[in-house]
């Protein structure tokens, strides 16, 4: 009888150019070091699996990981549940985690898999559930759409418009119903908040659900006051960020050395030469 086939990894391989990803420059822009960490403690939890890490839902999965993560990183860096399942969250948002199995509690990419079978190309292991790329390492993609009959080429003038007004009507509906939720009390603030919602989804990285809750969360912990807050969301706009920061700190971050630390150069100078005479008085002496 032989041995078990082992699924999960002792190592993995990481490229040189790591680093000059764009997904990860992207991750670490927003979160720093600490994000990126973040993300290699999750990949490896994958690759101790498999190719992917399985819960039962998306809840289980922001209720029991970023526990398991902050215990791995410590309580002196990282102690907010929140913070870790934000960077998971954007981790999905940039490409680096399928987006559609996180939601369902899955984590996983195309990225994982084509490094998991580099490493277990002679392995029987079974890869058929979570597959998101081909024998060949290559996306798989949506089903061809099935040729067209020649008897079903002709369609009514009439349908196609019914069609088109119904289309256009159901927008304008969701339009006005995204229009009609609010977010916060200050209409200034729900009127931009909403513009950065719209912005997201105008580039493909549609916001919703517990992901606007937990950006809500994270604006009430970066600003105080509503002013801060509206500017809080501009900056995000303006930098095409998909997290908030705050607006005090920012402003900080732009003293450079020499504004946070003001020295007397010309005692300096008094010292350097006091210092220089004695020493010469001393070789004399000696």
């Amino acid at each position: 009888m032989g041995r078990p086939i082992k699924a999960g990894l002792s190592y993995f391989p990481k490229d040189v150019d790591y680093y000059e990803d764009f997904k990860i420059m992207d991750l670490m822009n927003e979160y720093g070091p600490l994000g990126q960490t973040i993300y290699d403690i999750v990949i490896s939890m994958v690759y101790r699996e498999g190719y992917f890490l399985e819960f039962k839902n998306f809840e289980q999965l922001k209720k029991n990981l970023p526990v398991k993560i902050i215990k791995t990183i410590g309580n002196r860096w990282v102690n907010k549940k929140d913070f870790v399942l934000q960077v998971i969250l954007s981790c999905a948002d940039i490409g680096l985690f399928d987006h559609d199995l996180l939601m369902q509690g899955v984590i996983t990419s195309v990225g994982i898999q084509r490094r998991y079978d580099t490493v277990t190309v002679r392995n029987k292991v079974q890869k058929t559930r979570y597959r998101l790329i081909d024998e060949k390492g290559q996306p798989l993609l949506n089903e061809p759409l099935k040729p067209i009959n020649v008897t079903e080429t002709s369609v009514n003038v009439t349908e196609t418009n019914i069609n088109d007004t119904e289309i256009q009507q159901k927008k304008i509906k969701e339009n006005k119903s995204k229009e009609n939720i609010k977010y916060f009390s200050n209409e200034n603030l729900n009127d931009v908040f909403r513009q950065f919602l719209e912005l997201r989804e105008q580039k493909g990285r549609q916001i919703v659900g517990y992901q606007i809750q937990t950006l809500i969360e994270r604006l009430e912990q970066v600003a105080d006051t509503d002013e801060e807050k509206i500017q809080a969301v501009k900056n995000a706009i303006a930098g095409d960020w998909s997290n908030f920061y705050p607006v005090k700190k920012e402003q900080q971050n732009k003293k450079t050395f020499n504004d946070q630390r003001q020295y007397d150069y010309q005692a300096l100078e008094r010292r350097l030469i006091e210092n220089r005479d004695k020493r010469r008085k001393q070789q004399n002496e000696s």
